[in-house]
């Protein structure tokens, strides 16, 4: 039905009487935070010191909290395949809007691929990071469930320059100079046996037998085997240091001028001497024969025969109050008697109260460990000042004089490499310094892992040290030392790291070598 004339024109007159209304209504006065947000055209700073840590199909990102003029609004990831290097250049994958959070996990990712990342920050304006943050890189891989290190289950000397260690799992030897990673001391002399080459037992289908050439072996002589932490078991979990990375053997007299590819030497084809055979036999633990108070400050703890003990006397010998085992007398040090029979134990003062000792993993030449049923541990009486004299300065000298201070501080423990702003940086955790004599830190630095060069001092109580002046595609190998004041410096803890070719860590190359670090820039951030 169409409109009459007079209902048109009602019409247009109710339009123009409430126009001036609705456009009244429409003219809204913007908040405060949207008249910031237009006026803002600052960008946020680069973000800086992203992480990434592989899982399985996945890698995860963190990063510290980037500034802003204003505030930042949140973050954005760009990802790819390949490296970034040079202005210009652009992801291939993202961006990904993690917002106003500093850790992001991208999954979907293909494992055994090689990721490359970086991160911008963002605000409420919509300005962006001018520059990508630093690269890093990632590569997504399956988890393993094994997180047990491998162990070292058995060491034997089959000729008088081959030994053979089994471990506990199968492992693999590092690529480059595996023989850097095994140690060979006599345990008398202290004299290093050389290690020239390392290789898997080729008979042993499991894996876990690994050959040793050595330099020729004294026979009848006790050996002390150390596994440095470059062995690994399949899953990459590394030896750890301690107990478990030690073995003994007994040198041979045999001799074989050209052993086959895969020596197999058995009892009817090799006589081992009289000394290899007792020790070979010897498979009974050590025991615990007595336990003597001379003072308030000592107790001297006597063996069947000859032992083995830790540097820290506290993982051997725990003394508890026989009423209360939840307050233990601290166990300061330990000296060994030359016969190795007798351990003279320090502690803290002594109250008039009965004491248990228990003595655990000490273990005899053969490798035998103390057990429960070998009485490890007894009860003993505390004395008071009273009932004995606080020993005399010459007795002290007469028990250094016995037993000169021949053993270093402790090592260093988790020893880690890694690229930290444009450098390369070594992180650890410090020497227990039981004995409480730690001078300083030595760091020496390799190419090979056997030839180091002059070391470099570090202060006792560092935790941490820079280097620059590498060469990019370099793997270097770092070990740091722990020195007392007698000058006994300890065997050292070892990590090594793999400088890359390309992509903004090169920055650690022009930093140290031509002195210009300063001015290197991050990728400029191609716009969207």
């Amino acid at each position: 039905m169409k409109k009459t004339l007079t209902a048109i024109f009602l019409s247009l007159m109710m339009m123009s009487l409430f126009a001036p209304l609705a456009m009244a209504k429409d003219d809204i006065i913007p908040d405060a935070s949207k008249l910031v947000a237009q006026a803002d055209t600052e960008a946020p700073a680069d973000a800086k010191s992203v992480k990434a840590t592989a899982g399985n199909g996945e890698v995860t990102l963190t990063w510290n909290v980037t500034t802003d003029n204003v505030a930042v609004k949140g973050y954005k990831i760009y990802y790819g395949t390949s490296s970034v290097a040079k202005e210009g250049d652009d992801y291939t994958l993202g961006p990904i809007d993690a917002g106003n959070k500093i850790r992001y996990t991208i999954t979907g990712l293909t494992n055994g691929t090689k990721y490359y990342f970086a991160v911008t920050a963002y605000d409420a304006a919509g300005n962006e990071s001018i520059n990508y943050s630093d690269e890093v890189s990632s590569t997504p891989a399956q988890v393993s469930a094994d997180n047990e290190p491998p162990k070292v289950a058995k060491t034997e000397a089959v000729i008088k320059t081959l030994v053979r260690i089994t471990f506990s799992e199968a492992v693999k030897l590092p690529s480059l100079n595996p023989q850097s990673a095994f140690n060979i001391k006599n345990d008398t002399t202290q004299a290093i046996l050389p290690v020239t080459k390392v290789e898997m037992d080729a008979s042993d289908p499991s894996k876990k037998a690994v050959l040793l050439t050595t330099g020729v072996q004294q026979a009848g002589a006790t050996y002390l085997v150390t596994v440095g932490i470059q062995i690994k078991d399949l899953a990459d979990n590394p030896i750890v240091s301690g107990t478990s990375d030690t073995g003994f053997f007994i040198g041979s007299s045999v001799t074989n001028v050209t052993p086959p590819a895969t020596p197999v030497v058995t009892p009817e084809q090799v006589k081992p001497a009289a000394s290899t055979q007792q020790a070979l036999a010897d498979t009974v633990s050590p025991e615990l024969i007595s336990v003597a108070v001379p003072n308030t400050t000592h107790l001297e703890v006597t063996f069947s025969e000859p032992v083995v003990i830790s540097n820290d006397p506290s993982a051997n010998f725990i003394i508890t109050e026989e009423n209360n085992i939840e307050n233990t007398l601290d166990v300061t040090s330990s000296v060994l008697s030359p016969d190795q029979k007798k351990v003279t134990l320090t502690t803290a003062v002594q109250k008039a109260m009965n004491y248990n000792l228990i003595v655990v993993e000490v273990k005899d030449k053969a490798g035998n460990m103390i057990g429960v049923d070998s009485n490890a541990t007894v009860f003993f009486g505390g004395l008071s000042n009273e009932e004995t004299d606080t020993p005399t300065e010459d007795d002290i000298s007469a028990l250094t004089q016995q037993t000169p201070d021949k053993t270093p501080p402790e090592d260093v423990t988790n020893l880690m490499a890694e690229l930290a702003d444009k450098m390369v940086k070594l992180n650890w955790t410090g020497s227990l310094n039981t004995a409480g004599d730690l001078i300083n830190y030595v760091l020496y630095k390799s190419t090979d892992g056997t030839s180091y060069g002059k070391g470099t001092s570090i202060d006792s109580t560092a935790v941490n040290y820079e280097l620059s002046k590498l060469v990019p595609g370099m793997t270097y190998f770092f070990k740091v030392t722990a020195k007392d004041a007698k000058g006994n410096e300890s065997m050292g803890a070892v990590t090594s790291l793999e400088l890359p070719c390309t992509g903004p860590e090169l920055g650690l190359l022009l930093l140290g070598s031509l002195g210009i670090g300063r001015l290197m820039k991050k990728a400029k951030k191609t716009k969207k």
